[in-house]
């Protein structure tokens, strides 16, 4: 049976109306932190400086900026902890966009505590979860309102990280500040979650005032660099 070109017309400009309404009704929760000069900077006391200048013409205001590809809300490579992968040129332009956007579970981490075995165990992550968010005492702190880095800030600890490496199904792992390890554990929990087979991708730095937790939709998509590490935007769609 030849179906009516004009029919087929329809159902195609229907299917995109739908699409378009559905994009209309999304509730989006942006968890990306703006860029700005007095935002802070790992193991500085003075923050990220003077990164961002804009400039007043005739006409026009043109910007420039010059930053650490580890600054705000950013993802890592494995060529960030491991420099046989940087020379080999893996970097952030060939990561797998499809394990940053999908399905999240956003996970609040009980106070007073880093992201130990027993914390991991605790939350009971079921298997084919593939992308987790970690809410933790960083964002009631507000941490990244403070110019001053705050080395006490709540991250993985190595045990924790191996923990979600074996027992998981994990490949995205976000937090709520500048390291998804905790300060002094910094490369030991890198090479555990970028060194794994699967390709974990840590997103670092989210901004999780206004979430709750529970499911959501991440979009995440960084720059295209050929570095380490790379600025993210990301949102959550409830």
């Amino acid at each position: 049976m030849k179906i009516p070109f004009g029919i087929i017309l329809l159902l195609l400009l229907g299917t995109v109306a739908a699409t378009v309404e559905n994009f209309d009704s999304w509730n989006i929760i942006d968890i990306t932190h703006p860029i700005r000069n007095d935002m802070p900077s790992f193991d500085s006391k003075k923050g990220a400086g003077n990164i961002l200048n804009e400039t007043y013409g005739a006409f026009t205001v043109t910007g420039n900026f010059r930053m650490s590809t580890h600054l705000g809300s950013h993802v890592d490579c494995p060529a960030h902890i491991f420099q046989e992968q940087h020379e080999r040129g893996v970097t952030v332009d060939s990561l797998d966009l499809r394990t940053l956007m999908g399905p999240v579970l956003v996970i609040e981490v009980p106070p007073d505590t880093n992201i130990t075995t027993e914390v991991v165990r605790s939350f009971n992550i079921s298997q084919g979860v593939k992308r987790v968010i970690f809410k933790t005492q960083n964002t009631n702190r507000k941490l990244m309102q403070q110019q001053e880095f705050a080395g006490d800030y709540t991250g993985f600890t190595v045990d924790g990280a191996q923990e979600l490496v074996k027992n998981t199904e994990i490949k995205f792992v976000g937090i709520d500040y500048m390291s998804v390890a905790r300060n002094g554990d910094v490369v030991a929990v890198h090479q555990a979650l970028l060194g794994d087979s699967r390709g974990i991708i840590p997103v670092e730095n989210l901004k999780l005032d206004d979430v709750k937790p529970g499911p959501y939709t991440v979009y995440c998509l960084p720059l295209r660099l050929l570095a380490e590490a790379a600025p993210v935007r990301c949102i959550l769609v409830a």
